[in-house]
């Protein structure tokens, strides 16, 4: 298939629209062969239509205009899909393109026929030109299609409608956001139904009704987008004051700006958090106010702050932008955190960069995963640890029941290898037991063999305990994106592999004096206690960290 790109953005290879564009050619590309022609306007020699009408009387289906038109004019001809691609312009094309457009009339012939509607127009001179199909992909930068493209739209369906064929179109209000970097999460996701669009164009020469429903999705609601479109110029002029010039305050406030206009209030916590941001390569302090209805940011009259954040602004914009890990920033002391550490916990709340209903229905899918739970883990280990023991025969019994019943407790559950170890090691234990083996050596064997299973899991990419609490980060594979989260769980798992690795040495001793019955529960004591050192340590350590400390 034969796809020639009429770019006709005056930004060239830079537009915002190119890039939807060449996410739709990537969807094709997935389906069919394609041999791609791009032409970006701008770059090409192409001198206004003349109204002469020699291309059709004197010199006929050939402009008398030399410029490159020449060379445009064959690969049009020639190719089976054209690909419009131009942002609007005053509720139209830009000037470049409609040029390119006026200068098609060669491929007309003169003659006039009464179209089925009752108008008149022109049949095209070369029979390849009817079967051509034509796509509009454009974007805008206000936030709705009305009263915007409908000029637009119409053209396009006159002009390349006819014989039982309709333009496909991707109008895409908004689209000024596809040059902003902290936006490319939100961006790129709609890219992705862009995609999808061009593999059932391949295939169809339509677009689904799901895949349209998803296209004419805004990318922010309306509200949301005025206020980054008006960070994004660096002002909050009223849209009725016109005179004058705008007020720039810079980068660093525009940026934070943008961060106030998408912060998500459903993340408010009760109270208002102050946020101060120190941009120690500017010499520029500011705050901003996570408040019950928005947010604000301030440049004086500064009240106490929650959490302050030193940071050069072109670190803080590396990481605002995708860049840099934020995380791995802080562990390289590329910025400092002061105050209420938890804020930085909760910045992915604060600032969500999905559209309302892609945040929902992400939210939707997250509810609906399964989650760990350590309980199931533990309970063969308390059975073996307890229940042995009290009773060698009924200790047995239950050790093995207790792991028999882990899938069926865990039947909600996401199992992670762990659990599957610790089924099989209890069962293990409590059967050896069973068929004889002295309790006073099987129950030492298992808290070391507990002990090193947490040990052996330091070596892993995943630490034990970072299977169970990753679910409070919003997923395993979000929080192995932290580094500073894998780090902290891998010394945590560290200090759990070093007490049950010690605990078979008192253990041997005490079983043998008049508290042995009681080992298990006497054991409970240690581990109740690490249990507070890691609920304190999670918290001190990354803000350790985060501190600079």
């Amino acid at each position: 298939m034969k796809i020639l790109i009429l770019n006709g953005s005056p930004k060239a290879e830079n537009s915002n629209t190119l890039k939807l564009t060449d996410s739709f050619v990537e969807g094709m590309r997935e389906i069919t062969n394609c041999k791609v022609d791009t032409v970006h306007v701008i770059h090409k020699k192409i001198a206004p239509c003349r109204g002469c009408f020699a291309c059709w009387n004197k010199t006929p289906g050939k402009c008398i205009v030399r410029d490159d038109m020449d060379d445009i004019l064959p690969k049009f001809i020639d190719a089976d899909v054209i690909i419009w691609s131009f942002p609007l312009y005053y509720f139209g094309m830009p000037s470049p393109i409609k040029a390119l457009m006026d200068r098609l009339l060669p491929l007309n012939l003169p003659a006039m026929l009464k179209k089925e509607d009752g108008s008149g127009g022109h049949p095209p001179r070369y029979e390849k030109l009817i079967y051509k199909r034509h796509v509009l992909i454009s974007t805008c930068g206000f936030y709705s299609r009305e009263n915007n493209y409908e000029a637009l739209k119409r053209q396009f369906e006159i002009a390349w409608g006819g014989y039982g064929r309709k333009p496909a179109m991707i109008l895409c209000p908004e689209g000024e956001l596809f040059r902003v970097p902290q936006l490319r999460q939100r961006t790129d996701e709609y890219l992705v139904h862009v995609r999808q669009a061009g593999r059932e164009y391949a295939n169809d020469g339509i677009f689904s009704a799901q895949t349209q429903e998803k296209l004419n999705e805004l990318l922010f609601p309306p509200n949301t987008f005025i206020k980054m479109a008006n960070a994004s110029w660096e002002t909050d002029e009223p849209a009725d004051n016109r005179n004058g010039t705008l007020p720039s305050s810079g980068p660093a406030w525009a940026l934070l700006k943008q961060m106030a206009a998408i912060y998500d209030p459903a993340a408010w916590i009760g109270h208002d958090v102050i946020i101060e941001f120190v941009f120690t390569d500017r010499g520029e302090t500011y705050q901003m106010v996570l408040g019950k209805d928005n947010a604000i940011v301030r440049d004086d009259g500064f009240t106490d702050y929650t959490t302050r954040i030193e940071t050069p602004f072109s670190v803080w914009n590396d990481i605002s932008s995708g860049r840099l890990n934020g995380a791995q920033a802080m562990m390289n002391h590329k910025y400092k955190v002061s105050g209420d550490f938890n804020t930085m916990l909760h910045m992915d709340d604060y600032f969500s960069i999905r559209s309302e209903s892609g945040l929902a229905k992400q939210e939707e899918k997250y509810t609906a995963e399964k989650k760990t739970n350590m309980n199931l883990m533990l309970l063969p280990w308390l059975a073996v640890w307890i229940g042995l023991p009290i009773n060698p025969l009924w200790g047995g019994f239950a050790g093995v029941i207790a792991s028999a019943l882990v899938p069926v407790f865990g039947f909600h559950r996401k199992f992670t290898p762990y659990d599957v170890i610790s089924i099989f090691l209890g069962a293990v234990f409590s059967a050896t037991v069973l068929v004889g083996a002295p309790v006073r050596i099987v129950v030492p064997l298992a808290y070391f063999a507990f002990g090193l299973m947490w040990a052996l899991s330091c070596l892993q990419t995943v630490p034990l305990s970072a299977w169970y609490s990753a679910d409070n980060y919003g997923g395993l594979k979000k929080a192995l994106g932290n580094p500073l989260f894998v780090r902290t769980n891998r010394i945590l798992t560290a200090c759990w592999a070093a007490l049950y690795l010690i605990t078979p040495v008192w253990t041997w001793f005490l079983m043998a004096s008049r508290f042995g019955a009681w080992t298990g529960l006497i054991n409970s004591l240690c581990p109740a206690a690490m249990g507070l050192f890691t609920a304190w340590f999670q918290r001190w350590y990354p803000a350790k960290v985060a501190a600079g400390r």
